[in-house]
C-alpha cells in the first residue's frame, strides 16, 4: 500500500523570510515527527533562493490560498498523485477559501490561525445567529480542525466566529530558543539600541514608535539613544517619510526585510512593539529568547508573552504617554534592562518552546487524520 501524504501551505514565496522561517520550521519538525506519512510543503512559487532550511519535507510549487480554475486543476491533480490525506493551512479562515472544493478531493483540511484580528468588533444579533447555525448546527464552513495560536485567539475564534469547541484546539506559538539566543560578549560602546519589528502594515502603528523617539531623541539624556525598524510592507514608505518630516532620519533607520531576525535581536537593548491588533507576537518571544526586554501595546497576543514588570511592560493601546515613559524607564536603567532581560529569556523557555508546539501540533494533526 502506498504512503499517504501531508501538504502543508505557505501564503508566501520561498524567499520571503522573517518569522516565517520559524513557521516552516515548526512545520519541519512536524513532518519530522509524523514519519507514516510522506510530508510536503507548498509554496506559491519556489523562486531558487530560499531562505528556510527544510529536512522533513519536498518544497512544491502549489498556490493554495487563491483558488482559481487553474490553481484547483493543479491542486486536485497533486492530491490524487500523492495520495494527500490531509491539507494544513496557515492562516485560512473557511471564508477565504473554496471549501466545497476542498471537501470534493476527499481531504482533512487544518487551519492553523496566525493572523491579526480586532476583538473589539462585535456583530450584530441576526449575524450571530446565523454564523451559529451555519457552524455549530450544520457544521458548514469549518476546517476539520481549527489550531489557535493563543489563548485569547481561541476564544475569539469560538465567540465570534462561532468554530464549535470540538473543532478547536489551543496551541500557542513557540520559538526556536537554540537560534534565538543572546549575544556571547556584551556590547561596550555605551550606546543603546531600541528595536521594532514586524511586518509593515497599518496595525502595527509604527507612527506611534516614531512620536516616541521623537520625544525621547529631543532629550540630550538620550544623546547614546538610536532606533531601528526591521520590515517591510505597503506602509513602510509613508512611515519612512514622516520619520524624515520629524528630523528623525539620522537616529531612527528603517532597515527593510530580513530573512533572519537574529543579529538585530543580538545587538538590541529594547524592543518596542506599539501593535493594535496581535494573535500572538513572534518577533515579541524572539528577542525575549535574546534577552532583550518588551515594552509592548496591550494587544491580546502580547498580553499573555510579555510578563508586566518582569520581563517588560504592557501599556493600553492608546496610552502613547505611558509608552513613552515606560521606554524612558528602562533606558535610564541598565541595570532594570538586565535583569528583566533574564526574566524574559526564562519566560520564553519556560513556556513558548518550539518543541512543546511542535509535539502538540503533531498530535493534533494525527488525531484528525486517525
Amino acid at each position: 500500500m502506498s504512503r499517504k501524504g501531508i501538504l502543508f501551505c505557505m501564503r508566501y514565496p520561498d524567499d520571503q523570510g522573517f518569522v516565517w522561517r520559524t513557521v516552516v520550521r515548526v512545520r519541519d519538525r512536524i513532518a519530522g515527527l509524523l514519519t507514516d506519512y510522506d510530508s510536503y510543503v507548498a509554496f506559491p512559487t519556489l523562486t531558487g533562493r530560499s531562505v528556510h532550511r527544510i529536512e522533513h519535507m519536498r518544497p512544491v510549487e502549489l498556490d493554495c490560498y487563491h483558488l482559481s480554475a487553474v490553481n484547483k486543476e493543479k491542486l486536485a491533480q497533486f492530491v490524487a498523485a500523492n495520495d494527500i490525506a490531509a491539507i494544513v493551512y496557515m492562516s485560512a479562515l473557511p471564508t477565504s477559501l473554496d471549501m466545497a472544493f476542498l471537501r470534493s478531493l476527499g481531504v482533512k483540511t487544518i487551519n492553523t490561525e496566525q493572523d491579526s484580528f480586532d476583538h473589539r468588533v462585535r456583530d450584530s444579533l441576526p449575524r450571530q445567529i446565523a454564523k451559529f447555525v451555519v457552524r455549530r448546527i450544520l457544521k458548514r464552513q469549518l476546517h476539520d480542525l481549527h489550531i489557535a495560536n493563543s489563548a485569547s485567539q481561541g476564544e475569539w475564534l469560538k465567540s465570534y466566529t462561532k468554530i464549535p469547541p470540538e473543532r478547536l484546539v489551543i496551541i500557542p506559538n513557540g520559538i526556536d530558543t537554540d537560534h534565538f539566543v543572546p549575544p556571547s560578549e556584551s556590547r561596550e560602546d555605551g550606546n543603546v539600541h531600541v528595536l521594532c519589528a514586524g511586518q509593515a502594515r497599518r496595525e502595527k502603528r509604527i507612527e506611534l514608535i516614531l512620536r516616541c523617539a521623537e520625544r525621547v531623541l529631543t532629550q540630550p539624556e538620550f544623546a547614546n539613544v538610536s532606533f531601528s525598524y526591521v520590515g517591510d510592507g505597503e506602509m513602510r514608505g509613508e512611515w519612512q517619510e514622516l520619520a524624515t518630516g520629524m528630523g528623525l532620519a539620522e537616529r531612527f533607520r528603517f532597515i527593510g526585510a530580513r530573512a533572519d531576525l537574529l543579529p538585530f535581536f543580538q545587538s538590541a537593548d529594547l524592543m518596542v512593539h506599539a501593535a493594535e491588533r496581535e494573535s500572538f507576537g513572534l518577533v515579541l518571544a524572539e528577542a525575549m529568547a535574546c534577552k532583550v526586554p518588551v515594552v509592548a501595546c496591550a494587544a491580546a497576543g502580547p498580553s499573555e508573552i510579555v510578563a508586566d514588570g518582569i520581563t517588560g511592560r504592557l501599556v493600553a493601546l492608546d496610552d502613547e504617554a505611558g509608552f513613552a515613559e515606560a521606554v524612558e524607564d528602562y533606558l535610564r536603567d541598565p541595570a532594570l534592562r538586565a535583569a528583566h532581560g533574564v526574566a524574559a529569556r526564562a519566560r520564553v523557555v519556560e513556556n513558548f518552546s518550539m518543541e512543546r508546539q511542535v509535539r502538540d501540533m503533531a498530535e493534533a494533526i494525527a488525531g484528525v487524520l486517525r
